[in-house]
């Protein structure tokens, strides 16, 4: 596919880094400096204005057949979509900050209003805020994500400093069945279950270790990492559209929550749109108002501000009290190193969330980007070809890095299994580190 990126920004650049290897680039930026910053990828970097007409002639927009506006500017962005709309691209994407532009541009009458339409419209505050309520839910985890209409479940943990599974060797632990170890992120590189150095390892501190399981599989596996862990009680500090969005759909699984913001109209506003919940007006990094709201007492810390500093700061506070889990937003990707480096759980950027999103919009229909794991593990679907020769799960030739760990048929799903084979029409699920992805794609097609 030829696709156009206006804005080589923190979204662009990661949009770019994960599709450049399979289609053909274009990148929009005012700044001369996007080239040296993009240059490691196979792309072409066009310096311009993304709303100038010529620009984007000069992009060839007329021939792409997808056109993605991440600029940090949802007027630029809008109206990037617009003009390529008119100069002959096949769909626009357009990323936007505000609730009132999503409203906008998902009403029917869009057409009627702008007079053109907008293909598709990401928000990375709703795609975080569901990402963070699936953390939430789950005692324990780092990440999770139901697949196959709930019938598999891939989960992912940490290991942690004088937990049960500190120094034990991998060849050596038994899981529950209905459960497969994938295999862990180590120091920023995936070795899959099926790699030779896999079963000699010990699993050590802050090890990322992923299992695919059937829900009976992960109600078990849960019982292995948290125990006694269950969540009741949930503090958000940031009362903007993600605490929100977060607050909101707690209280539909019957949390208590408490919402914390500094601004005495957006408390109102909260206190009247979220019944169910005590909504506080003050500084989240005020420790002392945080104990005498219980904060010793919470289950999860949600740090959810506008601001890195104050969010740190937070997460902080919450780990010296003692709470079990802290989610973190982290605005600016950068911080995220920082953030993990200082000890806090669970650190999202809203970005990263909302790339995920885009990079299975665009996704061939026979692949589907399920997960992306630390911008280096990805969770892929493959429908297999009808002339896929029947294999065994052992047999299958994939790259070191990638394993294959379940497959749909029809309505039944199958955890990996050296009884088992994939044929033709089956859906195969694949965990793999991302270098070797273009690889699994091009075996299993």
């Amino acid at each position: 596919m030829y696709i156009v990126i206006a804005g080589g920004g923190e979204i662009g650049s990661q949009i770019a880094k994960a599709l450049h290897t399979q289609h053909d680039l274009v990148v929009v930026d005012t700044n001369p400096e996007a080239k040296e910053r993009l240059g490691g990828l196979d792309v072409q970097v066009v310096i311009g204005s993304v709303t100038d007409p010529e620009i984007l002639r000069e992009a060839k927009v007329d021939l792409c057949n997808t056109f993605i506006a991440t600029t940090n500017w949802d007027e630029v962005n809008l109206i990037a979509c617009m003009l390529a709309k008119g100069l002959g691209a096949r769909e626009t994407l357009c990323f936007v900050g505000k609730q009132s532009y999503v409203d906008i541009l998902t009403d029917p009458r869009t057409v009627e209003i702008l007079g053109t339409r907008i293909d598709q419209v990401f928000w990375p505050q709703r795609s975080l805020a569901k990402e963070i309520v699936e953390v939430i839910r789950i005692p324990g985890a780092v990440d999770t994500e139901v697949l196959a209409g709930g019938r598999l479940r891939f989960v992912e943990y940490q290991v942690r400093e004088g937990g049960p599974y500190i120094g034990k060797q991998l060849a050596l632990l038994d899981w529950p069945p209905g459960s497969l170890l994938a295999g862990i992120l180590r120091e920023g590189r995936f070795i899959a279950a099926t790699d030779p150095e896999f079963a000699s390892l010990a699993l050590e501190a802050e090890d990322r270790i992923f299992f695919m399981t059937t829900p009976q599989g992960f109600d078990a596996i849960q019982a292995c990492f948290a125990p006694r862990e269950r969540v009741r009680r949930v503090m958000v500090v940031g009362g903007g559209n993600v605490g929100y969005m977060v607050t909101k759909e707690l209280l539909k699984h019957r949390l208590e929550v408490t919402i914390i913001d500094h601004n005495p109209d957006r408390c109102a506003w909260l206190a009247e749109h979220l019944p169910g919940a005590l909504v506080l007006e003050g500084d989240g990094t005020d420790l002392e108002l945080l104990e005498s709201e219980g904060l010793d007492h919470v289950d999860v810390m949600v740090a959810v501000t506008e601001n890195d500093e104050k969010n740190l700061l937070v997460s902080l506070l919450a780990k010296q009290v003692g709470v079990a889990k802290v989610v973190t937003r982290v605005n600016r990707g950068e911080n995220r190193r920082l953030f993990e480096h200082v000890g806090i759980d669970i650190p999202l950027t809203p970005r990263a969330a909302a790339v995920r999103e885009v990079v299975d919009w665009i996704a061939p229909d026979n692949v589907d980007h399920l997960a992306l794991i630390e911008d280096q593990v990805e969770l892929l679907e493959f429908e297999l070809p009808p002339d896929f020769r029947e294999t065994p799960f052992e047999q299958l030739s994939l790259p070191k890095g990638a394993i294959a760990v379940a497959l749909e048929r029809g309505t039944r799903v199958y955890l990996r299994s050296p009884m088992l084979a994939v044929t033709g029409g089956d859906k195969l699920l694949v965990l793999t580190d991302r270098q070797v992805a273009d690889e699994v794609l091009a075996q299993v097609r």
